[in-house]
């Protein structure tokens, strides 16, 4: 369940911030075992690529039985998951030919912004200001897409790190979502060995593995968190760690080794383009 959990650890966030709905985020495997606690007014949303997977097909089936409505967000038409749920979302990303899920982990990011935006207007958190800037962006999308991917800066940072042994992920918020699903794609398909830390939570132990130019991937896209997130990445750059640097807005001081800019987007939509750097 990991590119499929992680979506669902961004669209907590996202829907929690601007629809004010409590969400909580389980991988499967571990919520078929579990108490749950629902009420008649819970929903259970299954997120899968193929709508195959064994554990999340146990989790639908648990929620059933439970007599709690269930959505499913998938890919493969006509699945297992697909049929037996409620309501089901497609996300029609195609056919995923490697194992790194990158299209499917767009797509499904994508469906969670636009539940987000639904909710966040049904529930007046958002405004009409807010939705028209919203939908222009949704509009604009896939030629913001395209410029990202465009960015000549992801081969001369691989080059750089493809040799390591171990790389670390930070960000806070959002963005910590993000190091998670980046670490796992690292992994599954360089076989470096990769952790996605919380940035405030770095410093508690694990730091001491921070050693001359250990590669450490920054994400910091979230302006309300930028001041926190830079004093961490001082932190491991005052261990001598290779500081990259994935964020928005030129920062105006120099604390790290490369830097990767995205588009400033609405936060709804921004861990689309975020993202991308990442899986290149």
């Amino acid at each position: 369940c990991g590119s499929a959990y992680h979506t669902g650890v961004v669209g907590k966030y996202l829907i929690e911030s601007y629809a004010n709905i409590p969400v909580n985020v389980e991988v499967a495997s571990e919520y078929r075992y579990k108490k749950c606690f629902y009420d008649k007014d819970t929903l259970v949303i299954l997120v899968s690529q193929s709508g195959e997977t064994a554990d999340t097909l146990a989790a639908l089936r648990k929620a059933k039985e439970d007599g709690i409505t269930t959505m499913a967000i998938v890919n493969v038409l006509g699945s297992s998951i697909a049929r037996e749920a409620d309501y089901t979302i497609y996300i029609k990303a195609g056919f995923e030919i490697a194992v790194a899920t990158t299209k499917a982990y767009l797509a499904q990011l994508a469906i969670f912004s636009l539940i987000t935006l639904y909710l966040g207007v049904t529930n007046k958190v958002i405004s009409n200001k807010e939705y028209e800037e919203i939908t222009n962006e949704i509009n604009k999308m896939p030629q913001y897409i395209k410029e990202t991917i465009k960015d000549e800066t992801y081969l001369p940072v691989a080059k750089k790190i493809f040799s390591k042994k171990e790389i670390f992920f930070i960000g806070r918020g959002i963005d910590y979502a993000l190091c998670l699903e980046a670490s796992l794609k690292l992994k599954e398909i360089s076989y470096i060995n990769s952790v996605a830390y919380q940035a405030g939570e770095l410093k508690h132990g694990t730091i001491s593995l921070i050693e001359e130019n250990t590669p450490v991937i920054a994400i910091s896209t979230d302006e309300d968190l930028n001041e926190k997130t830079i004093s961490n990445i001082k932190e491991v750059k005052a261990r001598g760690a290779y500081v990259i640097l994935v964020t928005n807005t030129a920062p105006q001081e120099k604390f790290y080794d490369e830097l990767i800019i995205i588009k400033k987007l609405h936060p709804i939509m921004e861990s689309i383009l975020t993202i991308i750097p990442l899986q290149l």
